[in-house]
């Protein structure tokens, strides 16, 4: 399993599910990994402008990940607040 490796994966998915539904937020959490999940916002927003906002965000996603590990939901704004989801 990816959360087994020594590599620190992080998981991006516009998928809220892994946070609304209990099944699926229990396996994300059984699985060790970490990761982000878009903001509603993501979806009416042009590819190539989401490309923009996580090549800019990446620096804070990677200090955060090295911070605590979890689910953080990443905003569709370059300064809004990346906001820790419970698992």
């Amino acid at each position: 399993m990816l959360g087994e490796d020594d590599a620190h994966w992080i998981v991006i998915t516009g998928d809220y599910r892994i946070y609304r539904n209990k099944a699926q937020r229990a396996a994300f959490r059984a699985s060790g990994l970490s990761g982000f999940v878009l903001a509603p916002g993501y979806q009416k927003t042009p590819v190539h402008q989401q490309a923009s906002i996580l090549l800019w965000r990446w620096p804070d996603m990677e200090d955060l990940m090295r911070l605590s590990r979890g689910l953080y939901e990443l905003p569709v704004t370059r300064s809004g607040k990346i906001k820790q989801l419970p698992l």
